[in-house]
C-alpha cells in the first residue's frame, strides 16, 4: 500500500490514477474496444477495477494524513500556548524599564517574524508618554494615549510571542528529516528547561550596545516613573498605619 508523509502527495497520485482509470474506461473500452480481443477486453476492466480499488486505497490514507495532521496541529497549538503562559508569567515581576529594554533588544532580532511581533515605538513618543504620567507638560500630538497598564500588557505579550517563536520550531513543531527515505515527522523537543530566561538573557545581552541614546532615555524617564510611584505607596500606607 501507498505510504506517503502528507496528503499533497497522496493528492497527485489519486489525480494519476483518475486519469488512467478514465482512459481506459472512456478511450480504450468505449471507442478502441474493437481493437480488442475478448480476453484483452477482460484484461483491461481488471485493469481499470484494480485502479480504481487503488483510488479507495489513497483516499482512505488521505484521510489517515489528514487526521494526523490534525492532531499534529493540536499538540502543536497546546504546545505554543503552553510555551506562551510560560514566557509571559517570566515577564510578570519586571519593571517597565526592564520590559522597555527587552522589548527594545528583541526588534533588534534578525529574524522578520520576530521583529513583527514586537509592537511598533518611537522612542521620542514613548519618552514623552512616559513624561505625560509624571503629569508634565506634553504636546497631545506627540504621545501615545495609553495608561502604564496598557503599555505593559502590550510589552508583555509582544516578547512573549517573540520568545516562543524563537524556540517554535522544532521544540514546538514538529520536524521531518528528509535524509530518511520516509521522512516521517518527528515529535516536537518540548519547552526547553531554560526557558525563557536563556532567551531573555541572550537578547538583552547580543544587542546591549546596540541601544540609542533616545532608547536609554525612555528607559531613565521610566526609572523615575516608577519610583516616584513607589514612594507614593509608601506614604500612602504610612498613613494608612497611622489610622
Amino acid at each position: 500500500m501507498l505510504d506517503f508523509a502528507n496528503s499533497q502527495a497522496l493528492k497527485s497520485k489519486q489525480a494519476k490514477a483518475t486519469t488512467a482509470s478514465n482512459i481506459i474506461k472512456n478511450v480504450i473500452l468505449s471507442d478502441l474496444n474493437e481493437l480488442y480481443s475478448s480476453a484483452e477486453i477482460d484484461v483491461l476492466q481488471q485493469a481499470q477495477q484494480l485502479i480504481e480499488d487503488g483510488k479507495n486505497r489513497i483516499r482512505h490514507l488521505k484521510e489517515k494524513r489528514l487526521n494526523e495532521e490534525k492532531q499534529r496541529l493540536a499538540v502543536e497549538a497546546r504546545l505554543h500556548e503552553r510555551a506562551f503562559e510560560v514566557a509571559l508569567a517570566a515577564l510578570s515581576n519586571m519593571t517597565l524599564a526592564e520590559l522597555y529594554l527587552l522589548n527594545t533588544s528583541f526588534a533588534f532580532q534578525s529574524s522578520s517574524a520576530v521583529s513583527e511581533l514586537i509592537e511598533d515605538y518611537d522612542h521620542q513618543h514613548y519618552l514623552t508618554t512616559v513624561q505625560s504620567w509624571l503629569d508634565a507638560d506634553v504636546s497631545t500630538d506627540s504621545y501615545f494615549d495609553l495608561s502604564p497598564q496598557e503599555v505593559q500588557e502590550g510589552w508583555m505579550v509582544g516578547i512573549a510571542k517573540a520568545a516562543v517563536e524563537i524556540i517554535s520550531w522544532p521544540n514546538l513543531k514538529h520536524h521531518r528529516n528528509y535524509q530518511d527515505p520516509s521522512a516521517a515527522y518527528i515529535e516536537p523537543l518540548g519547552i526547553p528547561d531554560d526557558f525563557p530566561a536563556a532567551i531573555y538573557t541572550d537578547v538583552q545581552y547580543t544587542n546591549r550596545y546596540r541601544l540609542s541614546a533616545d532608547c536609554l532615555r525612555v528607559i531613565q524617564a521610566l526609572t523615575e516613573y516608577e519610583e516616584n510611584e513607589e514612594k507614593v505607596r509608601s506614604i500612602l500606607n504610612s498613613l494608612g498605619q497611622d489610622t
